[in-house]
């Protein structure tokens, strides 16, 4: 049997381990959860109790890269991990995030060149590399206007204080939230010309009523998901399950 995780903080109702047992049914893995509230914890498990690998969620994606040998490049770009591999002591790092944001924008055909993205976390990270792969200008907003502008001087991008997001919705039409409760001032906001990607997926913010187009967080969870399985596994997964249990949670 090959012990696999997710590491985080207040993550039961997850679906990450659902997701697993759907993509690969069959025996040959363990995907368990690694609840902790704190990182230095979370890491004596998973090195002690005999797991091959990882994934990463809040609040740790930072956290856990100073127990990193190797870091891919999206990792070192982004300045977080979201999946870790453990091999003969070697710990190395990997971030598919990357994907939870640019495959769902290219499944919906987005055709927008600027995007406001909301945050300043790990999730915002990977946010702003994949847009700018996409050749789309990026402008962040955050609740903290001071992460916000350091963050956006980190990736050579543009930033606005909070109180402006009223004004940036008026002329940005891409919306990517990666935070899990409302910012101030979006109440007053109607975003029935928008596009908006969530990354929450738990108890999200937004729903299709409230949106020109809207991708939810299941979305984002099941394309960096995929491409992490087979990273673990060296298998395809089976999209088509995961899916379906996407959907009926």
């Amino acid at each position: 049997m090959k012990k696999l995780a997710l590491i985080g903080s207040n993550i039961s109702h997850s679906l990450s381990p659902a997701l697993f047992r759907a993509a690969y049914n069959n025996s040959m893995f363990t995907y368990d959860l690694i609840d902790s509230p704190t990182v230095e914890e979370a890491m004596e498990i998973f090195m002690s109790e005999g797991y091959l690998g990882a994934n990463v969620t809040s609040p740790f994606k930072e956290s856990v890269l100073k127990y990193c040998t190797n870091q891919d490049p999206f990792v070192s770009k982004i300045g977080a991990t979201n999946l870790i591999l453990l091999d003969r002591g070697t710990i190395h790092c990997h971030n598919t995030d990357y994907y939870g944001v640019k495959n769902p924008l290219e499944v919906a055909m987005v055709k927008d060149r600027r995007a406001l993205v909301v945050g300043a976390g790990g999730a915002a990270k990977a946010a702003i590399i994949a847009l700018q792969e996409m050749k789309i200008d990026v402008t962040l907003i955050n609740r903290t206007d001071s992460k916000a502008r350091d963050l956006a001087k980190a990736f050579r991008t543009e930033w606005l204080p909070v109180e402006k997001i009223e004004r940036a919705t008026e002329e940005i039409k891409l919306i990517v939230y990666t935070i899990d409760a409302p910012i101030a001032g979006l109440e007053r906001v109607s975003l029935m010309q928008h596009t908006v990607l969530e990354a929450n997926y738990k108890t999200p913010l937004f729903s299709d009523k409230m949106c020109n187009i809207y991708i939810s967080g299941k979305e984002w969870l099941i394309s960096q998901a995929i491409p992490s399985f087979k990273l673990f596994t060296e298998m395809e997964p089976d999209r088509k399950a995961m899916y379906e249990v996407a959907v009926n949670c």
